[in-house]
């Protein structure tokens, strides 16, 4: 069980602090915070609805090789997100606000969990959905944030600060669009030292989105 919230952690979220001149991005005034989280939460705020395909690249500490997975991502608002991964295995993760469903393989069976019955699950998908619009987690007193402002983009660093969060993950680095104000790319830095990158593509808003894909 906990080897499966840990992959679906992963697939969020869905980032380790750089200084403030690595990889040409510079840290952000305080002017420029406040620009970014107005921006961020205005986009999150006119988002009801959600879909893209996402790569998903692993990174792990003791190997030099790459683990690369595929899949199509699902949101609604205000709660409910789906993970789908196709390739190179079949595993969704998926939650309607009050339900986190699980499920490995191909018609496999599905695991069921209320989310109030445990906070591990309930922080697990207030992170999920934050990692898609980056609402809720840029402003949160439950991490501490860092700023810095690239070419293109924004570039934030997220620290969480409650035990249930930082026994899953270091951190989580969410790379923003400047002209449209949505996340484009997520890294998540796990205590050991793995890291897994994930990028969204073919991103499609406000289009229909059935309600019965994030209860399966």
């Amino acid at each position: 069980m906990k080897k499966a919230v840990i992959t679906a952690m992963l697939a969020v979220c869905v980032l380790a602090t750089a200084s403030a001149q690595t990889g040409g991005y510079r840290a952000a005034s305080e002017a420029q915070r406040k620009e970014i989280v107005a921006k961020i939460t205005q986009t999150a705020a006119s988002v009801r609805t959600m879909k893209c395909d996402f790569t998903q690249v692993k990174q792990l500490s003791f190997m030099n090789d790459k683990v690369t997975s595929e899949g199509r991502m699902y949101y609604k608002k205000a709660n409910k997100i789906r993970w789908e991964y196709t390739r190179p295995y079949a595993y969704v993760f998926s939650t309607d606000g009050t339900t986190v469903h699980m499920t490995s393989g191909k018609g496999g069976a599905s695991n069921r969990v209320p989310v109030k019955s445990s906070k591990l699950f309930s922080e697990i998908s207030r992170v999920m959905v934050g990692g898609v619009s980056g609402a809720g987690l840029v402003d949160s007193p439950d991490f501490s944030s860092t700023f810095s402002v690239g070419q293109s983009d924004w570039q934030i660093t997220l620290t969480p600060r409650k035990k249930e969060v930082r026994d899953l993950f270091a951190s989580v680095r969410l790379y923003v669009g400047k002209s449209d104000g949505r996340v484009r790319r997520v890294e998540l830095e796990e205590k050991s030292g793995d890291r897994t990158t994930i990028t969204l593509k073919n991103v499609q808003a406000n289009v229909n989105v059935d309600d019965a894909l994030f209860t399966r």
